[in-house]
């Protein structure tokens, strides 16, 4: 098995529906996760989140409206205090958003960071930022 393959997951019940919670994951990013450069509206998009100096480029690789969505890390300057080798970490992984219905008003989200794996200098820090900003800024983005 490859590093692509291995990676961090998270998958959470939320109260909203799909096509909200498809739209929170391309055309309004920056509404939940930082600063969003231009929409990702479909296959081969290309576009930049950043946080002032750090900041990560992804190319939109999968593209099923309302159902899932894979952003592929072209390129990125990754700052984490004083961590020395985390600059290009996320280059070639993939962030991979997968929606679920559940019932009318609930969904089913499942994130899989593929590639980000323990070995990461960043894994710690990443996986616990990705924890928070996945069960607490998306989800009460999405039910609110």
């Amino acid at each position: 098995m490859n590093s692509n393959q291995k990676g961090y997951s998270k998958q959470l019940k939320i109260n909203c529906n799909p096509k909200v919670a498809f739209k929170a994951l391309t055309t309004k990013i920056g509404d939940w996760w930082g600063e969003q450069d231009k929409s990702a509206n479909q296959l081969g998009d290309v576009f930049t989140m950043s946080w002032g100096e750090p900041w990560y480029q992804f190319k939109i690789v999968e593209y099923i409206p309302n159902r899932k969505v894979t952003w592929e890390c072209i390129d990125s300057r990754q700052i984490i205090g004083d961590l020395e080798g985390v600059e290009k970490e996320w280059v070639g992984t993939q962030l991979q958003w997968t929606i679920n219905q559940l019932n009318e008003n609930e969904i089913e989200l499942v994130f899989r960071h593929a590639g980000l794996i323990p070995d990461f200098i960043c894994y710690d820090f990443c996986s616990n930022t990705w924890d928070r900003f996945i069960t607490f800024n998306l989800k009460k983005y999405l039910e609110n």
